[in-house]
């Protein structure tokens, strides 16, 4: 009997909050850190420059990139809630994408010690565990045969 909250399924949710709070918290509601920074994200607003022919701004570039980001949150939320959803020996099958999302995940979490503060390294921390964990799970479990008559000796 499968269990719905698995580590898939878990890693899921804690990737829909990260998602939300990186969305809403980052980009739709850009933070606020005193009047130097005030100044560099009105700079990065109102600096244009041109790029392949393109009108960009830093800030054209934070954003974007900053939504590229969350796009990945969800993308990989939904398909860790797929494979949570999926039987033992099916997600054995998937184990290779299992161990992709478990490396781009503890990547995002060195990145989160070098780069930023606690909550993203909480969340990739978390999410990279319970990778690790569901990974190393399906490596050790054995693989299964099907039943089929035995031959008498």
């Amino acid at each position: 009997m499968r269990t719905y909250l698995n580590p898939f399924r878990l890693t899921s949710l804690l990737l829909v909050l990260y998602c939300l709070g990186h969305t809403f918290g980052a980009l739709v509601s850009t933070p606020h850190f005193g009047l130097e920074s005030d100044a560099v994200m009105a700079a990065m607003k109102s600096v244009h420059f041109k790029a392949d022919g393109s009108d960009c701004t830093w800030f054209g570039y934070y954003l974007g990139f900053g939504f590229d980001v969350s796009i990945f949150f969800l993308f990989s939320a939904v398909l860790t809630w797929f494979l949570g959803g999926l039987s033992l020996p099916d997600q054995r099958r998937w184990a290779p994408i299992t161990w992709a999302l478990f490396v781009s995940y503890a990547a995002t979490l060195v990145l989160a010690v070098r780069y930023f503060f606690p909550t993203p390294i909480v969340f990739s921390s978390l999410i990279t565990l319970l990778l690790g964990i569901q990974g190393i799970k399906l490596t050790r479990t054995p693989r299964t045969t099907p039943a089929g008559p035995r031959s008498a000796m």
